[in-house]
């Protein structure tokens, strides 16, 4: 285990290194690239590392390098710029409510409000920081269609890798965070002790004792939430390309990304899954996938009603109506959030709800909810701005899509509506924004597809002038 540690370690070393190399030659693509080949397997490679040299040293160099790596990115952007001041920024609406999200989440962190630390606060502070500075890269740093492919690739190798782990682990009934030094690690960082029948956490158990596995993702929640990622790219490509041997394949990555969230057991992921397809099939216009969708539907209704054992049809119609104990955990800490809300309108501090790093146990109020954890931490006014981060960002992707003059010119903003659309229902259950792979990744291709959106709409804002104008002469 410490020869394998050793040498997944020196790979990481070496390819941290040459990701700084390209950030200081200003190929600020390389840090999308690096996202998306380094944070699934992230959350794991701090833990096997972990278990293997138990040195808190090298953990906390692997958990900033990211930071160095994202931060110096940035700030060599903003340097970067000639005549910074001097600059004209074309500022979207969408913008302006993400600048908006960001400067009340700096206000909060200045007042001090709240029983979190300063360090708390701070750390809380720096993860809506990844947030804002993965979208900004997304509206400023161009990547090319053959650069797009490359990440294209990573995605669809890294959903295979995870389906054959997943897949194994499901034969032989064992978690590989076990192997990892999952409860290992937490136990020494954070305090918490195993919980649950399989000795690492309440994540990975389902209702009746029934194992969710996560591959080498940092749970069973993120790796069904990142499969809506490939779940988008895979319909995309599959509906483009001409050749069937190529259809096939496509279907094979949606079908690998299936079998992850099958054995991930996540209810809020799977009903995604359904209605992304429904989504995108507007979206396409390619009205089958909503028959698709449908088919399956009623194929698993058949087999949970009529083939399927009792304790699933249990879990099923516990789950509908709100009677098992982790839709009741739901409930609880949602009712903890709203009258926060209501007793706080205006908030009560970073660091306060959730389970993201920085987040005290003690403290957490509330929890199970993306939206009303924020509206916990920075109130109504927080929370309206994330709603409109996601309204807007989804909405204005979709448009750019629709604008597109191209397929190629429109795969990656319908990869972001899809994503952030289908990520909607998770984060009514989940603190979804700390899966820091779908998260972020996401909010780049948000970024991404607000500037394809503000470039396509320009010819047809001004034909729409010119017309006008015409029309008056006559």
């Amino acid at each position: 285990m410490i020869l394998v540690a050793a040498i997944l370690l020196i790979l990481y070393i070496a390819f941290f290194g040459y990701t700084i190399h390209q950030v200081i030659r200003g190929n600020l693509q390389s840090v999308f690239l690096y996202a998306v080949t380094f944070f699934p397997v992230y959350a794991l490679f701090l833990t096997s590392n972990f278990d293997a040299f138990e040195s808190p040293l090298i953990i906390k160099l692997i958990q900033y390098s990211k930071e160095v790596i994202i931060f110096s990115a940035f700030g060599l952007w903003i340097f970067g710029q000639k005549r910074l001041l001097d600059k004209t920024w074309d500022i979207s609406s969408l913008d302006k409510i993400f600048l908006a999200f960001i400067g009340l989440a700096i206000l909060f962190f200045a007042l001090g409000l709240g029983e979190a630390t300063v360090t708390n606060r701070a750390i809380y502070l720096k993860n809506i920081f990844l947030i804002g500075i993965f979208y900004c890269f997304g509206r400023n740093v161009n990547i090319s269609f053959s650069e797009w492919n490359k990440v294209v690739k990573v995605i669809f190798i890294t959903t295979i890798l995870a389906c054959v782990l997943v897949t194994f682990e499901k034969v032989i009934g064992t978690h590989f965070h076990t192997i990892a030094g999952y409860a290992k690690y937490n136990t020494f960082f954070t305090g918490e002790e195993p919980q649950g029948s399989y000795g690492l956490a309440w994540t990975f158990e389902a209702e009746g004792g029934r194992p969710r596995y996560g591959a080498f993702f940092a749970h069973p929640l993120e790796l069904a939430a990142s499969m809506l990622v490939v779940a988008s790219i895979g319909v995309i490509y599959l509906v483009s390309v001409p050749y069937r041997s190529n259809k096939f394949k496509y279907l094979g990555f949606l079908f690998c990304a299936f079998i992850c969230l099958l054995f991930a057991y996540s209810r809020a992921s799977f009903a995604s899954f359904f209605l992304l397809l429904g989504f995108m099939a507007l979206m396409l216009r390619y009205y089958k996938l909503i028959g698709v969708a449908l088919s399956i539907s009623v194929v698993i209704g058949v087999y949970i009603v009529f083939f399927a054992a009792n304790d699933i049809l249990y879990f099923v119609v516990d789950t509908l109506t709100f009677q098992n104990s982790s839709s009741l955990t739901h409930i609880v800490d949602w009712l903890n959030a709203v009258n926060s809300i209501i007793s706080n309108p205006m908030g009560i501090g970073l660091a306060m709800s959730g389970n993201a790093g920085g987040v005290e146990k003690d403290l957490i109020v509330g929890g199970e909810n993306q939206y009303l954890i924020y509206g916990v931490q920075m109130g109504v006014i927080g929370m309206l701005l994330y709603i409109g981060m996601l309204y807007y960002g989804i909405r204005n992707s979709w448009r750019a899509f629709r604008l597109s003059p191209s397929r190629r010119d429109g795969v990656i903003p319908f990869v972001a509506a899809s994503v952030k659309f289908g990520m909607l229902l998770p984060l009514f259950t989940a603190n979804a924004e700390a899966y820091i792979y779908v998260s972020l990744i996401s909010w780049w291709l948000i970024g991404h597809a607000e500037t394809l959106y503000q470039k396509f709409r320009r010819p047809v804002r001004e034909e729409g002038l010119s017309t006008g104008r015409l029309e008056m002469s006559r």
